[in-house]
């Protein structure tokens, strides 16, 4: 109880020593050239329709009021870094300054006081453009006040009504044109545009390391039976005869690469974000079947194919199937396996089944070339009466004898 008694007594005591200091804080001076960074949610509709949410890194510049966002599928170190470097690459030039929290893909260790140990990966990408790093104290989002207000500002002005979004690549470099139309607008305090004291920011900022950066993580990693490989909770394919082999991930904000043991490209796909997706190519797998026909129904490849592949397949023989699997295998490294359910379903509706028809109905979906439409005759055509055939006449005059000339 006397523990409890004295505790109490600190607790108060303490609320009372520093209540003058925690009242206010002190105005910041921002001089030109120098940035903060952070990250913030927003919502977006995909291709599918559906609303997902993703990450937004925004790069403002308190003495200005400027800043520069782009959007990413998560917060790692590479969506961190490509994320400055793409607004390095737009502007021209590097902050002299920048100040961030203590963000993980930053900071592999906070200590005492200002001191904090970099992250590999973060601390070449600094040394490569020549920036002076400024980490925030633990808790104190006030020390970077501008980044954060641009945040919420940005979600608020350039992302509703929610924005539908195809490719983040695309819809990143309008968000540049964004930004640099919300510069015009006049500075809250200096009575000067955004745009004209950005300016004087870029006089001080530092010159742009003019060779590009690469940013990627190399990790290695094992396949399972099926010769798929798991990064960050997420599956992704490879090729049959890379199962239980030891493979490299080289991994970007957007792009997953598998690697052999000589580092060359086994597969190429999509960065997944979230957890317990699969990014599936299917060519090397059809390759295998087509030469196994037969053992193609009691695959997890069949069980993971469209309905209507797997329907079709399933009621050829072994020869119809290889023929199939080919066709299959000849659209997909074109295109993409919607592509191959819409010709299969084409060439259905059309009532041929054969794989060379297959194939046909599906290099007509991709030619180019617009499809002909039945032939539209008009309600008031003219009627041409009907007319019998009578040959008994041809048999008469057969019947008679022609008289010499």
């Amino acid at each position: 109880m006397k523990l409890r008694t004295v505790q109490y007594y600190v607790s108060q005591k303490k609320k009372e020593l520093y209540k003058e200091q925690t009242k206010a804080r002190l105005p910041l001076y921002h001089p030109p050239g120098e940035a903060q960074v952070d990250f913030g949610h927003f919502s977006f509709i995909n291709n599918s329709g559906d609303m997902v949410d993703a990450l937004k890194l925004t790069m403002s510049f308190p003495y200005s009021n400027q800043s520069y966002c782009q959007i990413f599928g998560g917060e790692n170190q590479q969506c961190l870094l490509q994320g400055m470097r793409n607004i390095f690459e737009h502007i021209g030039k590097v902050p002299s300054r920048i100040v961030f929290d203590n963000l993980s893909s930053a900071v592999a260790h906070v200590g005492k006081g200002h001191e904090r140990t970099l992250t590999k990966g973060f601390e070449r990408f600094m040394v490569h453009y020549g920036f002076e790093a400024a980490f925030c104290n633990s808790a104190a989002g006030w020390e970077k006040g501008n980044v954060e207000n641009k945040v919420g500002y940005e979600r608020r002005n350039m992302f509703v009504p929610v924005p539908t979004i195809l490719d983040f690549n695309t819809f990143n470099q309008s968000l540049f044109d964004a930004c640099e139309k919300d510069a015009k607008r006049e500075h809250y305090i200096k009575k000067m545009s955004i745009e004209t004291l950005f300016q004087e920011d870029i006089q001080e900022m530092l010159p742009r390391n003019e060779i590009p950066y690469e940013i990627f993580i190399l990790e290695p990693r094992k396949t399972d039976n099926y010769a798929k490989v798991t990064f960050d909770n997420n599956l992704y394919s490879t090729s049959p005869k890379y199962a239980k082999e030891e493979v490299y991930i080289k991994a970007s904000s957007d792009k997953v690469w598998i690697l052999n043991n000589c580092y060359e490209v086994i597969m190429e796909h999509p960065r997944l974000y979230g957890k317990g997706k699969e990014s599936m190519n299917w060519l090397p797998y059809i390759d295998l079947m087509s030469k196994r026909p037969a053992a193609i129904k009691y695959t997890e490849f069949y069980q993971q194919l469209p309905d209507n592949w797997q329907k079709y397949l399933g009621n050829q023989n072994a020869e119809g199937k290889r023929k199939g699997l080919t066709s299959l295998y000849t659209m997909l490294q074109k295109h993409d396996m919607r592509t191959a359910e819409e010709a299969l379903a084409f060439a259905i509706s059309n009532g041929v089944k054969d794989a060379d028809s297959v194939l046909a109905a599906y290099r007509t979906l991709t030619s180019g070339v617009q499809q002909m439409q039945p032939m539209q005759l008009e309600r008031n055509i003219i009627q041409m009466p009907s007319y019998a055939v009578d040959n008994n006449k041809y048999d008469t005059l057969f019947g008679k004898e022609v008289s010499a000339l």
